[in-house]
């Protein structure tokens, strides 16, 4: 349950101070840093302590982990298909975007804001990014998340605001029958071992269920990625301002909050995730929007709600978008009063009177218990920006660099433990994450009681059985300890949010240090998986993909050496050829399934044929259908429902 950062601050560190678990796994061990607390006050290192190219890169390769729907190619031997019943009351296609957190859910508010803000890191820092050759990669997972916005956007009357439902029953009686919440298996059995039998429902904003912080957050997100993608595709950031206008519109005619909505799922998206209020939502879409068009009219809409959310101005998250709002504000306008604005909420958590935020004896800035790691990585991103925009060699944004530094450092392993799966020796073995542990291709349990599988992913010892790369977890009690189990997800939960800010904060640090000290890392050498005896064939990434494989001698910083950009950049008619370069002898298949439909009708629409007596043709790469697979349901969805399209993923 989510509160203010001041809450925990000011009213609760004193509690924080005594270690926190509520109920310890019999075996499991309160963990202890390894290196002693800090000694004086930090000074960050003139040169770049680790790979902040490789963290990028691992950061984002997490949101593959998470990605929902029919997948244009597998980055993972481990996550395949799935979401694919996800269809609205009207037809809309919902499979897109990403799982919040362990589970299924996709809550609008959070989702909206990770979209928002993986797109805010490109605006800042789009040149170092593209320096080690993580742009391509970024782009082409904003425009996933932004397919599902676009598609919940689905008229102007009825937007979903969630998909999915975590619990049913009474809220107000705290009677509960879990739904998402106990299914512990993969996604891409979802339908066919989820409790109740219920497949992921739509559930709508509209007139007489008002929610102006989803809405707006819809319109921000939409808005914040035409900003990413403009020099790339006009015409496809043209059609998100269409849209974030017109959400925009909605959520100011029909003000209100889904915590009074009378609908069960919202009452139950309230207990998990509580909207504090949505003048700050509403002030961050016209931000946006402004930052998109340039038209003043957004600019005043802005600064009106901005001055109506002076209460929001303190925190920066999912929830609160105040902080941010300087920063942007800032950035976009040169505005004096957002410059002050941004310094006051900086001194929250800086040395000197104005402080705050308490820290943690190794250093780690203790905002709130919950995803501590990944709050004050919110914060670092923020300084980082706002440092960049006033130039990082004033002495204000040098306060602003060691204050990032020493945040981003601790996560990494300053203290001889590092909060990033898969990054550095010593790092999460038992994240609170279901598809890395319960894979479709390595289920132990599949077909038991949800109870029992319950039970042997929270209770047992047994480490992952997948890295789960780039995930940042949620971080350690206030004294430094933490527990390294499922049981206790207070530490080990792992989110898309949490890593939203936090991908931002590390590219900012390559801009800081200079992109030229650090070079394009790969997939080379990581383990994906595909070495399972139940893992189908990898996609066969070409001579020419540096992204993916240990090929070398591809150009940097032009967004070449990913051949997923070639996937974007392609026309939907001949999209096919591109993945039978992947998936020999199955382009045409993976092409129709991304489209909803068979490969006949993809032939009666006049696109072209494959040559499946070539010898080097698999027997099947398509990730449900593989015969080393272990089996799994296979669904028959009638594409007049299933309105997923090529040219929906390719919409550029």
């Amino acid at each position: 349950m989510h509160h203010s950062w001041l809450f925990y601050a000011v009213g609760m560190v004193s509690f924080w101070t005594t270690v926190h678990a509520v109920e310890p796994l019999p075996g499991s061990p309160l963990m202890h840093p390894p290196i002693g607390p800090l000694e004086g006050p930090y000074v960050a290192p003139t040169s770049p302590k680790y790979d902040y190219a490789e963290v990028l890169h691992k950061s984002y390769l997490f949101y593959h982990s998470q990605k929902s729907g029919y997948l244009p190619y597998q980055r993972l031997a481990w996550r395949s298909d799935s979401c694919k019943v996800c269809v609205g009351d009207f037809g809309e296609d919902l499979s897109r975007g990403w799982y919040e957190a362990a589970n299924t859910m996709k809550w609008g508010l959070p989702l909206g804001w990770t979209v928002t803000q993986l797109a805010f890191n490109i605006m800042m820092f789009e040149d170092s990014m593209n320096s080690v050759d993580e742009l391509a990669e970024g782009l082409e997972l904003l425009k996933w998340g932004a397919d599902f916005i676009v598609n919940a956007h689905y008229n102007d009357t009825y937007i979903v605001g969630q998909l999915g439902t975590s619990a049913i029953g009474p809220i107000s009686k705290q009677i509960e029958l879990d739904v998402d919440f106990n299914y512990w298996g993969p996604p891409e059995e979802y339908e066919e071992w989820v409790p109740t039998g219920l497949p992921h429902k739509a559930y709508y904003i509209s007139p007489d269920n008002p929610s102006s912080e989803i809405i707006g957050e819809y319109s921000a997100s939409l808005a914040a990625v035409s900003v990413a993608w403009r020099k790339h595709n006009p015409a496809y950031a043209d059609k998100l301002v269409d849209h974030a206008k017109r959400l925009y519109k909605f959520a100011t005619e029909h003000p209100g909050s889904y915590v009074t909505s009378h609908q069960n799922a919202f009452q139950w998206a309230t207990f998990w995730y509580p909207s504090t209020r949505y003048e700050d939502e509403l002030a961050w879409a016209a931000a946006w929007i402004y930052a998109a068009t340039k038209d003043p009219f957004y600019l005043e809409e802005a600064k009106k709600w901005y001055a109506l959310c002076s209460d929001s101005w303190p925190e920066y998250s999912w929830d609160e978008k105040g902080g941010g709002l300087h920063i942007l504000l800032y950035a976009i306008t040169k505005d004096a009063q957002f410059y002050k604005n941004s310094m006051d909420y900086f001194a929250q958590f800086l040395p000197g009177p104005k402080q705050i935020v308490k820290y943690t004896p190794r250093g780690l800035a203790y905002i709130e218990h919950w995803g501590s790691v990944g709050y004050s990585g919110n914060v670092a991103f923020l300084m980082m920006a706002f440092a960049k925009s006033i130039g990082y060699e004033t002495e204000e944004a040098k306060a602003m660099t060691t204050f990032a530094v020493q945040q981003i450092n601790y996560a990494l392993g300053d203290y001889g433990y590092s909060w990033v799966v898969g990054f550095g020796d010593n790092y999460p073995s038992k994240p609170y994450h279901k598809s890395s542990y319960n894979s479709y291709i390595d289920y132990p349990l599949r077909g038991e009681f949800q109870d029992k599988v319950e039970d042997d992913f929270s209770e047992s010892k047994t480490n992952q059985r997948f890295i789960l790369y780039g995930a940042v977890e949620g971080g350690p009690n206030i004294d430094d300890t933490w527990y390294d189990d499922r049981s206790n997800y207070e530490f080990s939960e792992v989110t898309q949010d949490y890593n939203s800010a936090w991908t931002g904060a590390i590219a900012g640090l390559i801009d800081f240090y200079g992109a030229s000290k650090f070079e394009p890392y790969t997939d080379c050498g990581l383990d994906l998986g595909w070495s399972h005896p139940n893992a189908s064939a990898p996609p066969a990434w070409p001579a020419d993909d540096c992204y993916h494989t240990c090929n070398k001698g591809c150009p940097r910083g032009e967004m070449k050496s990913s051949y997923a950009w070639k996937l974007l950049s392609e026309p939907e008619d001949t999209m096919y050829k591109q993945l039978e370069v992947l998936y020999p002898g199955n382009g045409l298949a993976k092409a129709a399934a991304l489209e909803g439909k068979s490969v006949e009708d993809m032939k009666a629409m006049g696109v072209g044929k494959v040559d499946k007596s070539d010898p080097k043709t698999p027997a099947s790469a398509s990730g449900q259908s593989n015969a080393k697979r272990m089996t799994t349901t296979t669904l028959s969805i009638s594409s007049s429902i299933l309105a997923t399209s090529i040219l929906t993923w390719m919409n550029l």
